[in-house]
């Protein structure tokens, strides 16, 4: 019974403060840490040097910024690359993704990860505007599969 009593105890003392139980502070700084990551991944990575091809990545800072956003947002390198080359191509049109002009700066503000995702589910969109971008087997069987 102490044994059930003492795993109950743990897992309370998990769910209360976590695996590291780390201080306001430490959460403060590991989220704004993690933020500032994930912001250089999308900058760095998906608009400069997948969706605009102005940068050229070492595989290595490559595969840890794919592998970065899949687990943290679940994007998905040739989805975001297409919904933004279609925003450059079709800019500020009916055909526009997410322009503010014909959607209205409310709805894509509020909803604009729902517009993402509703065109990044159209087969045309990725197949005309995502070329170029990775399709080996990690992004084929784990990245695309499980986003």
């Amino acid at each position: 019974m102490d044994s059930l009593m003492s795993i109950w105890d743990a897992s309370i003392n998990v769910l209360a403060h976590g695996l590291l139980d780390l201080a306001w502070w430490q959460v403060v700084l590991v989220t704004l840490l993690m933020t500032h990551v994930t912001i250089s991944a999308v900058t760095i990575f998906l608009h400069r040097a997948q969706a605009h091809r102005a940068l050229d990545l070492h595989a290595i800072p490559s595969h840890f910024f794919r592998l970065w956003l899949w687990l943290t947002t679940g994007m998905v390198t040739k989805e975001f690359v297409a919904v933004h080359r279609k925003h450059h191509a079709k800019c500020e049109t009916v055909e526009d993704p997410h322009s503010p002009q014909t959607r209205g700066i409310k709805t894509l503000l509020l909803t604009g990860v729902e517009l993402y995702r509703a065109e990044s589910k159209i087969k045309e969109t990725i197949a005309k505007y995502g070329l170029g971008t990775p399709d080996d087997w990690i992004e084929r069987n784990l990245y695309t599969r499980f986003s």
